[in-house]
C-alpha cells in the first residue's frame, strides 16, 4: 500500500501534478490516497521530502537467481504446422542466450509433430523439449500449462518466451502465476542489460502513446509474450546440430477439466495478412465502405492482400481479421500500401516494420508521410486508378 508520512508531507502537489492514474491528491496541505492508485511508485520517486512509500509489496518467498539460467521459448505447434512467431522468437532468442552464453531451449508440444523438432534446431534452438502425446492434439489452458510448468520448475529457465497469439495469450499468464514471477505482455522489443543480465522488456502503454520498459528482478524466470512479425526469424541453417530431448510427461498433467467438442477454423485463420508480402491496406480516408471495392483493385493488380485501419473495421466496412495496428494485427510485408490511412501511433506499431512503404492521403500533413518511404498527396479516388493502370502497362509490355 502507498503510505504517506504526514509529519514530513508539505503539501507541494509534486505527486499529484506526476500521477497518471488521479490516484494522489493533495488537500488541507497533505497528500491523500484515492482508490485509484495503482502502486506504480512515480509518486514515491517524485518526492523530494520522502514523505512517500510502498509497503506490503515485498516477495514472501526469497528466490537465489543463480540457480536459473538459459532462454527457452515456447514453439507453438497447431494444425499440423509450427506458427511462424515461434521461428521469429527463435531469432530473438538465440541473440538474448549468446549474451548470456547459456544454451537457448525449444518447448514442442503436440500431437504427431512430425520433423517439427529439427526444424527448430535448424532455426536456432540448442535443445528441444518434445512432448509428444495424443491428449495434446486438442489445446486446453490447464493441460499445457501443467506441462509447461513442470518443465520450468525442473529445468529453471531464467528467461521464457511466448508468442503472443490467441493460444499464448490463453494459458502462459496462467504459468506466470503458477511460477510466482511477472510477466510482461505484447512486447515489441527485448533487450538485455549488461550489467546484471536482466531482461529488458519494451511494449506500447497508454494506448501506444509511449514505450514503457519492463523489468522483473527478484524472481524467475523473466517471462514475455511477444507480438508475430515484430522479430526476426533466423535461416535455416542445414548444419546445425542439436538435442532432442522427448518428455513423457506423468498422467496427472495430461488430465484436463475442458472437453474440446469441435474445433473450427474462423475467418481469421483463413485471413492471414501476417504472412502477406504486399500488402494493400484502407482507413477512413476511403470515406465508405465501397472504397475498398477499389482497394481490392489495387490488390488484384499486385498479387497483394487487403488490410485496413482500426477506423475502417470500426465503421463495419471490412472485418477484424484485416486490421493492422496495436489492436489488431502487426505486420511486416516487403510492400506496404497505406490507402486514406492518417497515421495514428496505434496504426503505425503495426506495420512500421514493413521493407517499403507507400502512403495515399490527400492531406499532405498526415503523420502516416512521417514513416512512409514514398508519399503520394491527391485523392486517392483519382490516384489508384493511374496505379492500376500503370502496373497493367507495365505489365502488359
Amino acid at each position: 500500500m502507498l503510505q504517506i508520512d504526514k509529519d514530513l508531507c508539505i503539501g507541494c502537489g509534486i505527486c499529484e501534478s506526476q500521477c497518471a492514474f488521479g490516484g494522489i491528491q493533495v488537500a488541507d496541505g497533505t497528500a491523500r490516497v484515492g482508490d485509484s492508485c495503482t502502486l506504480c511508485g512515480a509518486c514515491v520517486d517524485a518526492c523530494e521530502v520522502g514523505a512517500l512509500s510502498i509497503t506490503g509489496t515485498e516477495k514472501s518467498m526469497q528466490m537465489n537467481l543463480a540457480d536459473w539460467s538459459g532462454v527457452w521459448v515456447y514453439c507453438e505447434f497447431r494444425r499440423g504446422e509450427l506458427a511462424q512467431v515461434s521461428l521469429e522468437l527463435l531469432g530473438i532468442g538465440r541473440k538474448l542466450a549468446d549474451v548470456r552464453r547459456v544454451p537457448l531451449s525449444a518447448v514442442l508440444m503436440g500431437h504427431e509433430t512430425g520433423d517439427a523438432a529439427e526444424k527448430l534446431i535448424g532455426h536456432g534452438a540448442d535443445t528441444v523439449y518434445r512432448v509428444e502425446d495424443s491428449a495434446l492434439a486438442l489445446f486446453t489452458d490447464d493441460m499445457y500449462g501443467a506441462v509447461m510448468t513442470a518443465l520450468i520448475l525442473k529445468h529453471r529457465p531464467e528467461i521464457v518466451l511466448a508468442g503472443a497469439t490467441a493460444i499464448g495469450r490463453s494459458f502462459i499468464p496462467g504459468v506466470a502465476t503458477r511460477l510466482h514471477t511477472g510477466l510482461t505482455a505484447d512486447c515489441t522489443k527485448l533487450e538485455i542489460r549488461s550489467d546484471d543480465g536482466a531482461l529488458l522488456q519494451t511494449r506500447p502503454a497508454f494506448g501506444g502513446n509511449i514505450m514503457a520498459t519492463i523489468e522483473c528482478p527478484s524472481t524467475r524466470p523473466q517471462m514475455a509474450t511477444v507480438r508475430p512479425r515484430v522479430m526476426k526469424a533466423l535461416e535455416f541453417d542445414t548444419l546445425r546440430t542439436g538435442r532432442i530431448v522427448d518428455v513423457a510427461p506423468p498422467a496427472d498433467q495430461l488430465r484436463s477439466r475442458i472437453e474440446v467438442i469441435e474445433s473450427v477454423a474462423s475467418e481469421g485463420a483463413k485471413v492471414n495478412i501476417q504472412e502477406s508480402d504486399i500488402l494493400v491496406s484502407g482507413g477512413r480516408g476511403l470515406d465508405s465502405e465501397r472504397g475498398f471495392v477499389l482497394i481490392e483493385e489495387l490488390a488484384k493488380a499486385l498479387n497483394a492482400d487487403v488490410s485496413a485501419s482500426r477506423a475502417a473495421v470500426d465503421a463495419g466496412w471490412i472485418s477484424y481479421p484485416h486490421q493492422v495496428g496495436q489492436t489488431g494485427k502487426t505486420v511486416a510485408p516487403k510492400l506496404y500500401i497505406a490507402c486514406g490511412i492518417s497515421g495514428a501511433i496505434q496504426h503505425v506499431a503495426g506495420m512500421q516494420s514493413a521493407d517499403t512503404i507507400v502512403a495515399i492521403n490527400r492531406d499532405r500533413n498526415a503523420p502516416i508521410f512521417d514513416v512512409a518511404d514514398f508519399g503520394i498527396v491527391g485523392d486517392l479516388y483519382e490516384v489508384i486508378p493511374k496505379l492500376i493502370a500503370k502496373i497493367e502497362e507495365h505489365r502488359g509490355s
